[in-house]
């Protein structure tokens, strides 16, 4: 096989070749290269925003629930001593409690909405540290630690506001007046103060009151159902370094989950995300693969006879093969620079500012090493395949044959 005499070949026939035909072949590549990374990391950001959702609004990076055999978290020191730890932003302790939601605009008992959603208590100051509620207000004003006749709901308790389950909603707005009943049959009449909408169901299907006011409910002071620790961006994922710190405060019986822990529903979406990035993924090499396999079987027929001179003066069929894989190459590698180009220097940069308004979030492109070098590995592979095999036929024909067909 020689190498030059190939390399020699392709340039000259890419150089002299139809320049429109090269421009298209090109730009078919770069797109396909653009296709593979955009949906694999379009599935990558739309499970990252579910993920991030339910950090910021629900789980933090860390929960800790009481002990199986308890209700509560009694160490109050321990609660109040979490956020001092090095490389924890804030905890916030919670009193969680199913409660019995009614709301009868003309105190008729007639046309009443009721419902059962979960009901927690804040700590304004600690909750902000941990949670992005207070930033998803969509009518109102945050619950204040002083409250205790005033409540936070959800959009999808409130209904309206583009929530999903109207149907279920109180129907009520800023100012009305709702009678909530506890678990431990204790009731109390709330003035709705704000609403928030978090693009999660499971968070805006929550309310929430003042932790003085719930522990008057439930006749406790200090304690704690639950208590979320949210970690600096520097220390997600050392999770487990942090339960054996917050157990030597002395919460070991409690239990421990991590925010991965939680995500069943995430961890299965993203199985199915994969697997559809993977199959789209599969179809776009295998027609970029197809497309450089025309492309090099037309100029295989349209050279027989220059195929054939060649094999007269004693070239190597393996030199010729060479010749027409080293221009599906070229196309390949040209497809993967400009489309490398393209992606970092232009989609992703607007996708930055200009993220994808999804169900779940606000979606960027989650382009990694990982899907750059699978999608710049493919296209190659895809180009060598395609160029070889209508190079191998080309080149094993007789040379009569090549020099009169």
């Amino acid at each position: 096989m020689n190498f030059k005499t190939a390399f020699f070949l392709a340039f000259t026939s890419i150089k002299r070749g139809n320049k429109g035909t090269l421009a298209m072949t090109i730009l078919i590549m770069t797109l396909a290269y653009v296709n593979l990374v955009f949906v694999s990391s379009v599935f990558g950001g739309i499970v990252k925003a579910i993920n991030q959702q339910s950090i910021d609004n629900q789980y933090g990076n860390l929960v800790i629930e009481s002990a199986q055999d308890k209700e509560y978290i009694e160490n109050s020191e321990a609660i109040d001593n979490i956020h001092y730890l090095s490389g924890v932003v804030g905890s916030s302790a919670h009193y969680i409690n199913s409660a019995k939601f009614i709301y009868d605009e003309r105190k008729d008992g007639r046309d009443v909405n009721s419902g059962k959603w979960m009901i927690k208590s804040i700590n304004p100051s600690d909750e902000k540290k941990v949670s992005k509620v207070s930033n998803s207000l969509i009518a109102g004003e945050y619950i204040e630690e002083t409250d205790r006749d005033k409540i936070v709901i959800g959009k999808e308790i409130a209904g309206g506001y583009g929530g999903d389950l109207d149907h279920l909603s109180l129907k009520v707005t800023i100012g009305d007046k709702i009678d909530v009943i506890f678990s431990n049959g204790i009731s109390r009449t709330y003035t709705i103060k704000g609403i928030f909408g978090t693009k999660s169901t499971a968070v805006d299907q929550m309310a929430f009151i003042s932790q003085k006011e719930m522990e008057s409910v439930l006749q406790v002071n200090n304690w704690a159902n639950e208590i979320v620790v949210k970690l600096s961006d520097e220390n997600m994922g050392n999770e487990d370094k942090y339960i054996s710190e917050i157990q030597a405060l002395g919460l070991k019986k409690e239990e421990y989950k991590t925010w991965s822990d939680l995500m069943g529903f995430t961890a299965s979406a993203s199985s199915s995300f994969d697997m559809i990035s993977i199959i789209l993924g599969v179809i776009g090499t295998i027609v970029a693969g197809v497309t450089i396999f025309i492309i090099i079987f037309v100029s295989v027929v349209n050279k027989r006879r220059q195929i054939g001179i060649l094999k007269a003066i004693g070239m190597h069929d393996s030199t010729i093969v060479l010749y027409f894989v080293l221009q599906a190459i070229f196309y390949g590698i040209v497809g993967v620079a400009l489309g490398m180009f393209i992606v970092l220097l232009v989609i992703k940069p607007f996708f930055i500012t200009h993220p994808l308004d999804f169900p779940v979030g606000w979606v960027s492109l989650d382009i990694t090493f990982n899907i750059l070098a699978i999608s710049n590995i493919s296209l190659l592979a895809s180009s060598l395949i395609g160029g070889f095999f209508p190079a191998y036929r080309g080149a094993k024909e007789d040379i009569l044959s090549a020099m009169w067909g």
